[in-house]
């Protein structure tokens, strides 16, 4: 017996219905988390008043998080640098996130890796579309890196694809994570990487992909990168780079890299292997960056590292160097970034790179000669 079309039309739509309301009874019986950023960031006006900026500044209660505030406020103090600090206890999430979208600038020292303070790293990265992830890997003579003359810059996506955090269960003891990727996020990553390598004086990018095996997401994250290269020809090198030969390079040959880029997916664990590779990520620092929001943290509290039973100095200083050149204070991030260069040639080294000297003991060395020359410039 033959069906009218309008008799199809109608048993077509019973069954799509009955289809789209079984997945999602089994989603919503299962578990579903995540929230993919679609609207813009709350943009405040800039805080910053009598030409002094205000930075907001999380710490806690463990040993790491109040060494960390106290190395900060006192490197700022002496570095004759018109910035003032909101210290926000951890705990006061709200208190946090309306502290950042007021100052637009923050220090995060303190170091937490359970599961709760993941998440909440991961909805301030997703609520101020903290969409770029920045860390610089060096060698320094005599602190454990094998390999001379490394230097290489990553920038790094930082809050999409795996970052939304979306699973669920279609059915019973089956969980499927989604990765969730769209073009127009990539673009504006890659945009702001050219102009950063740039900026930066890199030579060479490297991006970092399997589209051999994510052929659509990762792939589209090449064709974009090819596209994107184009005015940028003349003064900068594209070439991609499987993840498993990248690392093989980064254990061999890490002097091979100038600068990396790297979808979420991957940047956070090559951040990881080339801190390991120039010393250990308590000598480095990185900031998680959007079109207007900025957090500053030492590496070693970005990939939530806690075999270290206080945090290092050399992280703190390079975070707070890096804070400077945002803010524009050019001068003194290079005078900071100096003084902890000649704390190294001098032998002044901590505990876990075989030196006596304390965290503290760095930091008030420093603190020390910033004020020398603050007095010796004033006669």
């Amino acid at each position: 017996m033959l069906r009218s079309p309008k008799v199809n039309r109608f048993l077509a739509g019973i069954s799509a219905r009955h289809y789209a309301e079984a997945i999602n009874s089994s989603v919503q019986a299962a578990f579903v988390k995540g929230d993919t950023r679609m609207a813009p960031v709350n943009v405040l006006p800039k805080s910053k008043y009598g030409g002094i900026n205000t930075v907001s500044l999380l710490t806690g209660s463990t040993t790491i998080g109040q060494q960390g505030a106290q190395f900060v406020t006192s490197l700022l103090q002496s570095s004759r640098v018109p910035v003032e600090v909101q210290i926000i206890e951890a705990g006061q999430d709200d208190e946090y996130f309306n502290s950042v979208l007021r100052n637009r600038t923050a220090v995060h020292v303190e170091n937490q890796a359970g599961a709760e303070a993941k998440q909440k790293a991961l909805k301030i990265c997703n609520d101020l579309d903290l969409y770029v992830l920045k860390t610089r890997t060096r060698s320094f003579p005599g602190f454990k890196c094998r390999f001379p003359g490394v230097d290489i810059q990553m920038i790094g996506q930082n809050n999409m694809g795996n970052y939304n955090e979306l699973e669920y269960s279609p059915v019973k003891g089956v969980v499927e994570a989604l990765s969730v990727v769209s073009q127009k996020s990539n673009e504006k990553y890659l945009k702001y990487a050219f102009k950063a390598a740039v900026k930066a004086g890199r030579k060479r990018v490297t991006l970092i992909n399997k589209a051999k095996e994510w052929p659509i997401s990762d792939g589209n994250m090449v064709e974009a990168a090819k596209r994107m290269h184009c005015p940028y020809k003349d003064c900068l090198e594209l070439e991609f780079m499987e993840v498993e030969e990248a690392i093989s390079r980064l254990v061999t040959n890490p002097a091979y890299f100038d600068c990396l880029f790297a979808s979420d997916r991957y940047a956070t664990f090559l951040s990881a292997i080339c801190s390991a590779v120039c010393g250990g990520s308590n000598l480095f620092s990185a900031v998680e960056i959007g079109n207007h929001h900025a957090v500053f943290k030492p590496l070693q509290t970005k990939l939530s590292l806690t075999n270290y039973a206080t945090l290092s100095a050399y992280g703190i200083v390079s975070t707070i160097v890096d804070l400077f050149e945002h803010l524009g204070h050019h001068n003194c991030a290079n005078a900071l970034w100096c003084e902890m260069l000649r704390t190294m040639d001098e032998g002044i080294r901590t505990k876990e790179f075989g030196g006596k000297d304390s965290g503290e003991y760095v930091i008030c060395n420093i603190i020390n000669n910033l004020r020398c020359h603050a007095m010796g410039e004033k006669s």
